[in-house]
Formats: C-alpha cells, sequence, structure tokens
C-alpha cells in the first residue's frame, strides 16, 4: 500500500545551518548562566581584567533568558519588566573607570538573577539547581 503523505522538508543552506550551530554552541547553558551571575555578584569583586569577560557573558546571558521569555509568551508582567531592564542593560556599554565596571556588572548580574528566578517561578523554565 502507497503513502499518500508527502514529506516536505524546507532547504536550508549550507551557510545557515553553520550559522545555527554556531549559535548553538555559543549559547551557554542554565548553570553556566548561574556561574556569570554568581561571578557578578560575589562580594569580592572579579579582578579588573574579568571584568569585560563576564560582562560579555551576562550580556549574552540576558538575551538568552530574554528569549526564553518570549518563547514562552510570558504574560507575566515582572517577565516583561525584567526583560525590557534586560534590553536596556544590554544597550549599554561597560564603564570606563572599575568601581562603575564592577557596580554595572552587579547591575547586570542582578537583573539576570531576577529574571532567571521569574521565568522559573511562572515556570518558563525548569528549576536550576
Amino acid at each position: 500500500m502507497q503513502s499518500t503523505y508527502a514529506v516536505h522538508a524546507p532547504s536550508v543552506s549550507a551557510e545557515k545551518l553553520a550559522r545555527m550551530a554556531a549559535a548553538l554552541r555559543r549559547m551557554r547553558t542554565l548553570p553556566e548562566i548561574l556561574d556569570d551571575i554568581g561571578d557578578a555578584l560575589d562580594p569580592q569583586p572579579p579582578e579588573e581584567d574579568e571584568v569585560e569577560e563576564i560582562h560579555g557573558h551576562l550580556r549574552d546571558d540576558l538575551e538568552r533568558l530574554a528569549a526564553i521569555a518570549i518563547a514562552a509568551e510570558s504574560r507575566d508582567a515582572e517577565v516583561l519588566r525584567l526583560a525590557e531592564r534586560a534590553a536596556s542593560l544590554q544597550a549599554v556599554d561597560l564603564p570606563d573607570h572599575f568601581r562603575d565596571r564592577v557596580l554595572h556588572l552587579r547591575l547586570v548580574g542582578t537583573v539576570a538573577n531576577d529574571l532567571l528566578e521569574r521565568l522559573t517561578a511562572t515556570r518558563a523554565i525548569k528549576q536550576v539547581a
């Protein structure tokens, strides 16, 4: 008996697949995001040469958490507020002076932490250990 169903596989260029694979490899796991938040909020500030790297990770983390909120179609007012705050922080460059850099890093870490907690509370993501 012959099947009456046709299978349609959309064509995707090798270049697009390579870009998608690279993006997935750059994506940090939720435990890694927790580590980044911990690095930012640790009472002992990071070394001066580590601030930029931690900040870069947190910017990516905020992007990932905001994407999760969008994918989950969250209507939670606090999630939406935090996602908006995350977007505004992503647009801010790291200040020049070390003290200001650490303060900014802690602000970004706090927003990432609050957004992660709220996404967990609203069950947009599973609880992370």
